[in-house]
């Protein structure tokens, strides 16, 4: 998060170990100090009452000013709160929820920890690499929580109805389409209404699954398999877009899906096609040392940089 605090509050007794609470996150690189003038705090008696506390701090606010010197593109922090002494609106915080606030991880829901977490950890790693050293910070700043299915995940995003200050929640689901145009699922479109009613961020993909934003040059490397596999990406290659975007890439196709979308395709394609590339296919994501950046952004079609954005907006 990106945290402001008023003076006023650097001047007040009961308020200093909480704002030390808040400093060590600062420190430990999870949030960035939104810095006002040096003197707004020299005489304050945060920094005055003890000598080494008033080195750390001034220490941290040097470096805040050359963070926020470096521009938009080097920190992924997004969303902000200030620290005020009477709090008005969600992200004005009394200094002791602020605290508890910042001291919690990043919590980001979704259906199953592994695949998806290798799924977002490739696309920070291609796409965001500011996001990713923050990911990567020790202590860790964020954490993957997982409940196995959308009605779970519903249930999860509920019990945070009511907390005060709104936790740093996102949540990436699945959309589960089933044909080029189609709305998402409606356990993902309640999830997502239930989301936006909390203020929680929530990335439902544009695609049916994290699967189906592999780009070939994923596939390819895939490992200990043979030449039947890459036939059979040679098959799936050639499909539209649009077709990619909702091919079931683990189970393959179902009587329904060859008869009304994959009818045109050749008798042998059909056959390559039919079995999809089974669980494992999610290992791709982790197989290939190299970059593929341009590659996936073209299979995104702009989505996966729509979905590091909402992430970002809890950072």
């Amino acid at each position: 998060m990106i945290i402001a605090i008023d003076e006023g509050v650097a001047n007040d007794s009961d308020a200093v170990k909480w704002l030390d609470g808040i400093l060590q996150t600062i420190e430990d690189g999870w949030h960035m100090w939104d810095v006002s003038g040096l003197e707004a705090y020299a005489s304050t008696l945060w920094v005055t009452d003890s000598d080494l506390r008033g080195q750390r701090i001034m220490e941290l606010f040097r470096a805040a000013v050359g963070r926020r010197d470096w521009g938009s593109g080097a920190a992924p922090h997004g969303r902000q709160i200030r620290i005020v002494q009477e709090p008005v609106g969600d992200e004005h915080l009394a200094p002791e929820p602020a605290c508890r606030l910042a001291c919690e991880r990043l919590v980001v829901l979704v259906e199953n920890r592994d695949s998806d977490g290798a799924f977002l950890e490739r696309v920070m790693a291609e796409l965001d690499r500011p996001l990713l050293r923050w990911w990567h910070l020790t202590p860790a700043p964020a954490e993957l929580d997982d409940r196995g299915g959308k009605g779970q995940m519903l249930n999860e995003v509920m019990r945070l109805k009511g907390r005060n200050p709104r936790p740093r929640y996102v949540v990436v689901v699945d959309s589960d389409r089933r044909r080029p145009g189609d709305e998402p699922s409606a356990e993902a479109q309640r999830l997502q209404q239930t989301c936006d009613t909390l203020g929680v961020p929530c990335w439902v993909l544009a695609k049916r699954e994290a699967e189906n934003y592999l780009p070939r040059e994923l596939l390819d490397q895939r490992q200990n398999v043979g030449q039947d596999h890459q036939r059979q990406v040679e098959a799936w290659d050639r499909l539209t877009d649009d077709l990619k975007d909702v091919y079931d890439m683990k189970d393959g196709l179902t009587a329904e899906d060859e008869r009304n979308l994959f009818d045109e395709l050749s008798e042998m394609d059909l056959q390559r096609l039919r079995l999809g590339f089974g669980d494992g296919v999610g290992q791709c994501w982790r197989e290939h040392g190299g970059q593929c950046a341009e590659a996936l952004r073209e299979r995104g079609r702009g989505d996966l940089e729509r979905g590091l954005s909402l992430i970002r907006r809890e950072v």
